[in-house]
């Protein structure tokens, strides 16, 4: 499995711009006051900040732009969970982050900080191989279809 997050499901606006920062493939990125990409701290997500996820390395680049899936209500992604974590659907959750390791996020049980709702989780994922999940960026107004 990739790190950081990665697409699933939903609708899937891609883009490109160029980084203003360092990033890996699955990280989460805000836009900087250039428009510019930038790798976003998740224990600092807050309404409006989150743009995308990067699809490479911000290092392979090509004409200068990075390749990103745009974060929409409904769009879902794919991310690794804390093994042993039960992670139930409709759940909210936070993410954490290694610092040291590029690209390595992942949804934990935090509820203090929610980023993120669980809308496949522990309950309906086969969780033998490796813990992940499915999940939605918190945003208003979006649609949870958990069924």
């Amino acid at each position: 499995m990739p790190n950081g997050l990665w697409y699933a499901s939903g609708p899937r606006r891609m883009d490109e711009r160029k980084a203003g920062s360092a990033f890996s493939k699955g990280d989460i990125l805000a836009l900087d006051s250039n428009s510019s990409l930038s790798r976003l701290n998740p224990y600092a997500i807050a309404a409006g900040t989150v743009y995308a996820i990067a699809n490479s390395d911000s290092t392979n680049s090509i004409r200068g732009l990075c390749s990103v899936t745009v974060i929409q209500p409904t769009t879902r992604f794919w991310s690794m969970t804390t093994a042993g974590v039960t992670l139930i659907t409709g759940e909210e959750s936070g993410i954490s982050f290694d610092a040291a390791k590029p690209g390595r996020y992942w949804v934990d049980d935090s509820a203090t900080t929610p980023a993120v709702v669980v809308v496949e989780g522990t309950d309906r994922i086969d969780q033998s191989v490796q813990s992940r999940v499915i999940v939605q960026f918190k945003f208003a107004g979006s649609e949870l279809d958990l069924s």
